[in-house]
C-alpha cells in the first residue's frame, strides 16, 4: 500500500513538472501561473503546492534531474585519450545531442534565469560543481592557485558553450554552424594544452 502511494506521488510530481515545461514552452515562463500548471496537470493548486512552492522550484527540480547527464557529458571529455580539435568536434556532437534532447528545459531555464535569481544560482552552481570536478581530475599535484585557474577556465568555456548552443539549437541561428563548432573545438583544445 505504501509503495503504491509513493509511486502515485512520484507520478503526480512528474506530471506537474512535465506540464509546467509544456506550458513554459507554449506561453513562456513568466506568463505561466501556478494555477495554469495545476489545471494542465488535472489537479488543484493546493495539490501542486504540496510538491512545489513556485515555478522556480519546478525548474530547479528538473535541472537536478538532468544534472547527472550534464556531468556525464563532461566526464566523457575527461576520459578522452586525446583532446585534438577533431576529437573535441566529435564530443561537441554529443553535447549537441543533449541540447536537442533537452531543448524545452534549456529554454525554460534561460527564461527563468532572467527572472528568478534562485534559478540563476542553481545554474551557476551546476557549472561550479562540474568545473570543480574537472579541475580536480586534471591537476592532482597542482597548487590551489593552478587548480582555481583551471576551474575558472573550464567554467568560462562551459558558459560560452551554453550561450553558443542556446543560439544555435534553441533559437535556431545556424547560419555558420560548422565554422562555429570548429572554433569551439579549438577553444576546448586549449584547455588541455595548459
Amino acid at each position: 500500500m505504501a509503495a503504491n502511494r509513493t509511486a502515485k506521488s512520484i507520478a503526480t510530481r512528474q506530471r506537474f513538472v512535465d506540464e509546467a515545461l509544456r506550458l513554459f514552452k507554449e506561453r513562456g515562463y513568466e506568463s505561466t501561473s501556478m494555477a495554469q500548471i495545476a489545471a494542465a496537470a488535472g489537479s488543484s493548486r493546493a495539490n501542486l503546492y504540496l510538491y512545489f512552492n513556485s515555478k522556480s522550484q519546478i525548474i530547479r527540480a528538473r535541472m537536478t534531474e538532468i544534472e547527472t547527464e550534464v556531468a556525464e557529458l563532461y566526464e566523457v571529455l575527461d576520459g578522452m585519450s586525446q583532446h585534438t580539435p577533431g576529437a573535441l568536434r566529435e564530443w561537441l556532437e554529443t553535447a549537441r545531442g543533449m541540447w536537442l534532447r533537452y531543448a524545452t528545459e534549456f529554454e525554460a531555464v534561460n527564461q527563468a534565469m532572467a527572472i528568478d535569481p534562485d534559478v540563476l544560482e542553481e545554474w551557476l552552481g551546476l557549472i561550479r560543481r562540474v568545473s570543480s570536478a574537472h579541475a580536480a581530475l586534471h591537476l592532482g599535484g597542482a597548487t590551489e592557485e593552478e587548480r582555481t585557474e583551471r576551474e575558472a577556465h573550464m567554467a568560462t568555456l562551459m558558459m560560452g558553450l551554453e550561450r553558443t548552443f542556446y543560439f544555435l539549437y534553441i533559437r535556431g541561428h545556424k547560419e555558420r554552424e560548422e565554422l562555429i563548432l570548429a572554433s569551439l573545438a579549438r577553444q576546448w583544445a586549449r584547455l588541455f594544452d595548459d
